[in-house]
């Protein structure tokens, strides 16, 4: 609760709304390190109730306080014994900060004496099921097969799991080759006795029903093990960007920043965008965005959700929506695309999976950065010449842990930068290097007006389909001038 409070207060210049954020931050927090965001520390509806309680209390409440308490003074007033008000909240922010860092230090050592390679859970996995399967079992010591089940030095364990890895259930027939494979016959399955025959087929199908419920259970619990494990390599950084965002928020109060910024602007930046639905769709799997961040920068960044339709959708909206706020807010571009994949790979039921492409343009120095996770080439065109900057990576989700590439470039005002989803790239079929017919386009393009290259773009790619959007398309061009 003091945690939770000292978040609050920080946050307490921004009125009772920062209060509110400022708890809520810290519950989330405090809720994903100690549970895995599993159980909240205090459940939505309390904050919600205390939320309101705080929101409805009037602002201005007539109290006279001495005549409470009197107006005797039973300790001496001190002089000169209130921090600047800026220095108070720095030295807040930084205490903060350094919890943070020591708990994503402690978590790291945790994680490090645990984490486990995935041969290592599965060789782990193979024994538990093999434990519990003859455990589950131990009450059918009149079945038939009983003891050659619970024979140690037998290989028809083993082969059943394997066999179950594969194929995920094992049937009758399965079971019966099995065994036969490992040479173990069932004398009497073929019996004319239909008696003895209906109690041989019982105990082999009470054999199947008990190795399959077994496994079910198995696979979940290694599923669980293995999350368990990737949230263990995850959590330590996550917890440490946490801390460096806060401790670099605490330096620009310090030093002032913001009022530094204004003056430092030397380049500006003109936006053109055009896009259009896959045909026959009523939503795009394909969301963008552009805007201005912190210390002079200006972000773009297009994500293509896997797919198209209202799950290529929603992927795609969560990961621009997570990628603005956590830059917008001052996280590092590294940890904050470390971040969206943790968090789609931790809360995807299924593959939904989303590309993502972001330039960072510097308005001050004129410096680019260009970041790729399974993106399409971004195109940057100067005059009649045009660099196609691209990478080979897997959209987020994929992987647990990506390892992202950095292209950096100098601008020196004038050039246009053209990003697209893959509807655009691969409207054309007839060529397999895709990049090349944007490129020939680019370099014959005239005009520098950043919605017509962009509406040329979108139209070219139509064309390369007799006019049908197979695919969503986007195309984001800015063109950056010197003030």
């Amino acid at each position: 609760m003091r945690f939770l409070g000292m978040v609050a207060g920080i946050l307490n210049k921004l009125g009772r709304v920062g209060v509110i954020i400022g708890f809520c931050l810290g519950n989330a927090l405090l809720t994903y390190f100690t549970n895995g965001n599993s159980i909240p520390i205090i459940t939505i509806r309390e904050i919600l109730i205390a939320s309101l309680g705080l929101l409805f209390i009037p602002k201005h409440i007539d109290i006279n306080i001495e005549d409470i308490i009197g107006k005797s003074k039973y300790l001496p007033v001190a002089q000169n014994n209130r921090l600047n008000e800026g220095a108070e909240v720095t030295n807040k922010l930084n205490t903060v900060s350094e919890t943070i860092l020591e708990m994503a230090q402690s978590y790291n050592e945790v994680a490090a004496t645990t984490i486990e390679t995935d041969e290592e859970i599965e060789i782990e996995s193979k024994n538990i099921f093999k434990e519990d399967l003859i455990n589950n079992i131990e009450d059918f010591t009149e079945n038939l097969l009983y003891e050659d089940m619970i024979d140690d030095e037998d290989v028809i364990l083993d082969s059943i799991y394997d066999f179950l890895e594969q194929e995920e259930e094992i049937s009758k027939e399965d079971f019966l080759r099995i065994f036969e494979q490992n040479n173990n016959y069932i004398i009497g399955i073929n019996s004319e006795d239909e008696e003895t025959k209906e109690q041989i087929n019982n105990d082999i199908n009470q054999i199947v029903k008990a190795i399959n419920h077994t496994y079910r259970i198995n696979k979940l619990n290694l599923l669980w093990k293995k999350k368990e494990a990737m949230n263990k390599k995850t959590l330590a950084n996550q917890l440490g960007g946490v801390s460096k965002v806060i401790s670099s928020i605490a330096d620009e109060i310090d030093e002032h920043k913001e009022e530094k910024e204004n003056n430092k602007i030397n380049y500006k930046v003109q936006i053109g965008f055009s896009n259009i639905m896959k045909n026959g769709s009523t939503i795009s799997g394909d969301n963008f965005i552009h805007e201005t961040l912190h210390d002079g920068k200006y972000m773009l960044a297009i994500s293509d959700g896997m797919g198209s339709g209202e799950k290529a959708n929603k992927s795609s909206k969560t990961v621009i929506n997570m990628l603005s706020r956590l830059l917008t807010t001052g996280f590092d571009k590294e940890i904050s695309i470390g971040l969206i994949n943790s968090s789609v790979n931790l809360n995807s039921n299924s593959e939904t999976y989303a590309t993502l492409d972001i330039s960072i343009l510097d308005l001050k120095n004129g410096n680019a950065e260009f970041v790729k996770n399974g993106a399409c080439p971004t195109f940057i065109k100067n005059g009649k010449q045009v660099e196609v900057v691209k990478a080979v990576s897997l959209p987020a989700g994929i992987l647990d842990n990506i390892d992202l590439v950095v292209y950096d470039k100098e601008l020196h005002g004038g050039e246009l930068i053209i990003m697209c989803s893959d509807g655009i790239l691969e409207s054309n079929k007839e060529l397999a290097n895709k990049e090349i017919w944007i490129k020939e386009l680019l370099e014959n393009i005239e005009t520098n007006e950043v919605q017509k290259i962009a509406d040329i773009i979108l139209q070219e790619a139509l064309d390369n389909n007799v006019g049908i959007a197979k695919d969503d398309m986007t195309v984001l061009v800015a063109k950056i001038d010197k003030i």
